[in-house]
C-alpha cells in the first residue's frame, strides 16, 4: 500500500473519529451543579411545579444517551404572523442546538383535524408535529438555560396557542447522520484512493 493510500485511509478514520466524538459524545451525565442551575432558572421564570418536577426527574435519570423531544404545536391566529415569530425563535434555538450536535429529525404539518381521539377534548387539534434530536440530557439542560426567559423564547410563547413537548428514548432513525456520515466519508475515501491509483 502506497503512502498516499495510507494518508487517505488514515484521514478518513480520523475524520470519522472526530465526527463520532462530536455527534455521539462521551456519555457525560448531568452534574448536580447543572441540575441546581436548572432548578433555579425554572423557578426564576415561574415554570409550573409539575413541569419543573418532570424536567428535574428527567435530568436525574440521565443515562448519558441521546433522545428526541416530541413537540406538538398549534399556532395562534393569524398564523402567518405567528409563523414568522416561530421562525425567528427557531433560528436562534437551532443554532444553539446544532453546536451541540442536536438537530431536527422530522417535521410535519397536519393535513386535517385529528381522526382518532381517546379522552382528549374534541376542540384540541394540533397543527404541527416536530421531532428534535438532542445528543444528551446535559446538552438539553444547557440549551434550556440559554432559552428560558430569553427574548427569543418570548417569540415562541407569543406564536403558540398551545403546545406539548415530551422526551422519548430509546429511539431510532433509519439513515440518520450516524449512518450517512460514515458512508459519505467511506465514499470520498474510495474516490480518493481510485484517483490516486490511476
Amino acid at each position: 500500500m502506497g503512502s498516499h493510500a495510507v494518508w487517505i485511509i488514515g484521514g478518513a478514520l480520523l475524520t470519522y473519529g472526530l465526527f463520532h466524538c462530536w455527534y455521539v459524545g462521551f456519555g457525560k451525565r448531568v452534574s448536580p451543579e447543572l441540575r441546581d442551575r436548572m432548578r433555579l432558572a425554572m423557578e426564576k421564570v415561574g415554570l409550573p411545579e409539575f413541569q419543573r418536577r418532570n424536567i428535574l426527574q428527567f435530568l436525574e435519570r440521565d443515562d448519558g444517551k441521546d433522545f428526541v423531544m416530541v413537540n406538538l404545536l398549534e399556532l395562534k391566529q393569524p398564523r402567518a404572523e405567528s409563523r414568522k415569530k416561530l421562525t425567528a425563535y427557531s433560528k436562534i434555538f437551532l443554532g444553539s442546538l446544532l453546536r451541540r450536535a442536536g438537530h431536527p429529525v422530522a417535521m410535519a404539518t397536519a393535513a386535517s383535524g385529528k381522526i382518532e381521539s381517546v379522552n382528549v377534548a374534541p376542540e384540541r387539534d394540533w397543527g404541527v408535529a416536530f421531532l428534535v434530536r438532542y445528543r444528551s440530557r446535559t446538552d438539553f439542560a444547557e440549551v434550556m438555560l440559554e432559552t428560558l426567559g430569553s427574548e427569543h423564547h418570548g417569540l415562541k410563547l407569543d406564536a403558540l396557542a398551545r403546545t406539548i413537548a415530551f422526551p422519548a428514548a430509546p429511539w431510532s432513525l433509519a439513515g440518520g447522520p450516524r449512518i450517512l456520515v460514515p458512508l459519505l466519508i467511506a465514499l470520498l475515501a474510495t474516490i480518493a484512493l481510485y484517483i490516486n491509483a490511476v
